[in-house]
């Protein structure tokens, strides 16, 4: 009997420590596993999908080189263009966001704190439109709004291989212009976006992308695994709806439409190519190479050159969709027309000016 008792206060004891050991993460939840082998997959596949296109010399505007596309139904292909890939990008992006929060105090003196340094930064990071903006997400209320948005602008416009690859094609002339051009948009874009921010008294932003607003989410608890999912289950709707129309507006083919036009008209060249820029998707540099032709024989002036490429680069259907979550309808809605004017203004200056 005695030896019965013993055992029966052995496991009172054990189930009064077990809640203190579960909270103390010594016993990972079943949320925690699966969203951290979510989290690794995702790593894997998009590290898998990078080294692959770097070692093939794969890109947008060659894609069709892509083993998928040679075996793939065209819908399959966009399918996994513009929703697999999306995908991950989402989630490597959002756990990246949350790591750079956990260690932010650690590498507090590296976050860009004006919109100069948030250029730079941005022009370093190789990172497109949609992992800008949940890597600067987690930084939010440390900066200030004019610098959360002149990163996210600049992160799509420039980096190393975007520099390299103009010049290469284009020559020193266009790379100057649009580092010049990419400068002014996201600096300016970034002060309009503040002061309408200022202006409008509109809510607080980021709410979308932090738990700390919601119930149930237990930031001081939760893993940065579980953090991560929980925010992605927050935007997946929207990246969905967003995917649908980028598989919709590749199938349209837009951007084709340019290859046919006359474009020598300053006006009419310059709304036509930001009307074609802003919805398109183009990344890394392949607004370079589907540039090259229209410069070299169709005579395209290099002020609308550059106007597609800050617009078509700088945003695009599935980016407005994450920032609209992120900084509200409004302000996006600012921040896409501060874009599309300041562009057609660096367009027209650019025309104006012999060069």
């Amino acid at each position: 009997m005695g030896q019965i008792n013993s055992c029966m206060n052995r496991l009172v004891t054990i189930s009064q420590t077990a809640p203190s050991i579960y909270k103390a993460g010594i016993i990972k939840t079943g949320n925690d596993f699966w969203a951290r082998l979510l989290v690794y997959f995702s790593i894997f596949l998009l590290s898998a999908d990078l080294i692959y296109k770097l070692y093939f010399g794969i890109s947008y505007q060659n894609r069709q080189d892509c083993v998928l596309y040679g075996h793939l139904p065209r819908w399959a292909f966009l399918f996994y263009e513009y929703f697999i890939e999306l995908f991950l990008i989402l989630i490597v992006g959002i756990f990246l966001a949350a790591l750079l929060e956990k260690y932010f105090a650690r590498f507090g003196r590296f976050v860009p704190r004006n919109p100069l340094t948030a250029f730079l930064y941005a022009s370093i990071i190789p990172v497109c439109s949609c992992s800008a903006i949940p890597v600067i997400a987690a930084v939010k209320d440390k900066i200030p709004l004019k610098t959360i948005i002149t990163f996210i602008v600049a992160a799509p416009l420039l980096n190393p291989y975007i520099i390299i690859i103009s010049a290469m094609v284009l020559g020193t002339k266009y790379l100057i212009l649009r580092i010049a051009g990419s400068f002014i948009l996201a600096i300016f874009t970034g002060y309009i976006a503040e002061y309408s921010y200022k202006k409008m008294n509109l809510n607080e932003i980021g709410s979308l992308w932090s738990c700390r607003s919601h119930q149930g989410c237990h930031q001081s608890s939760a893993s940065l695994y579980e953090k991560t999912f929980a925010v992605f289950k927050k935007v997946f709707l929207f990246m969905l709806a967003a995917a649908v129309l980028s598989v919709a507006m590749e199938l349209f083919s837009p951007d084709k439409l340019l290859a046919n036009l006359d474009l020598t008209d300053n006006y009419f060249g310059l709304i036509l190519v930001i009307l074609v820029g802003v919805p398109v998707y183009f990344c890394n540099g392949a607004d370079v190479l589907f540039l090259k032709p229209l410069i070299q024989f169709a005579d395209l002036p290099l002020g609308t050159a550059i106007a597609f490429s800050l617009t078509s680069t700088s945003v695009c259907i599935t980016s407005l969709f994450l920032m609209a979550e992120f900084v509200g309808k409004k302000l996006t809605a600012i921040i896409l027309a501060s874009i599309v004017l300041i562009t057609f203004l660096l367009g027209l200056i650019i025309q104006a000016i012999p060069l």
